[in-house]
This record gives C-alpha cells, sequence and structure tokens, in this order.
C-alpha cells in the first residue's frame, strides 16, 4: 500500500464512527469455517477482531454470528486486513479489516446490529 492509499484509508476510516459491541460476538473464515476471533467494534466500513493472527493485506471472507442479536442470517462479507497486533502475552491478536464487498442486506443487517449491541 502506498503511502497515499495509507493515508486515504485512514481519512475513510474516521468518517465512519466507530461503534463499541456490549456482547461478544464471534467471526469465522467462511472458507475454513476457522475461528477468527470476536467482533471488538464495527463500523460501517469494517470491524476489530480479537483472536488470532490475521495476515496484513490477507482478504477474508467472513462470517459473523449475529443471530442471536438480530433477526438474519449469518453475516458474510469480504474484508481486508489493514493492521493486525499481538495484543497479549497469551499471543491473542487484535485485527482492523475494511469492509470491500458486502450485499445491501447484510449492510442493512449489519446497520441494524450497530443499533441494537454498541455503545457510542
Amino acid at each position: 500500500m502506498s503511502r497515499d492509499d495509507f493515508l486515504a484509508a485512514v481519512e475513510n476510516r474516521r468518517k465512519a464512527r466507530r461503534k463499541y459491541l456490549l456482547f461478544k460476538i464471534p467471526a469465522y473464515d467462511a472458507q475454513t469455517r476457522r475461528f477468527l476471533g470476536l467482533l471488538q467494534d464495527i463500523s460501517e466500513t469494517g470491524v476489530q477482531l480479537f483472536g488470532v493472527k490475521v495476515d496484513e493485506g490477507s482478504t477474508r471472507e467472513l462470517i459473523v454470528q449475529a443471530s442471536d442479536y438480530v433477526k438474519s442470517a449469518p453475516l458474510k462479507f469480504t474484508a481486508i486486513c489493514r493492521w493486525s497486533r499481538r495484543e497479549s502475552a497469551q499471543g491473542y491478536f487484535v485485527s482492523g479489516l475494511e469492509i470491500v464487498e458486502i450485499t445491501t442486506e447484510v449492510k442493512k443487517s449489519l446497520m441494524k446490529l450497530m443499533e441494537s449491541v454498541t455503545l457510542g
């Protein structure tokens, strides 16, 4: 990613208001069904996961199991990992993923989730 692309991504991230979750909601890799982490915060343009290391620059199709909180099928969208860092001595990581592909229906469900289980 070029410096200009990075600065544009930071600016775009600031435009999307970040919301912090009141509940732990799991997210999985749609291809491998592997647990990736728990949602820590969410915005219209991305999510932050607490869990396993996600490689920077990798594209993942995520499944978020939000049916306990909103009436919908699991939320499925594509995101690119923009950063990942070790958060604890136990080996847990925090990763920021930018949503790059999402259907209108899933985006509506994501917005409902943001309204119902977040602070901020």
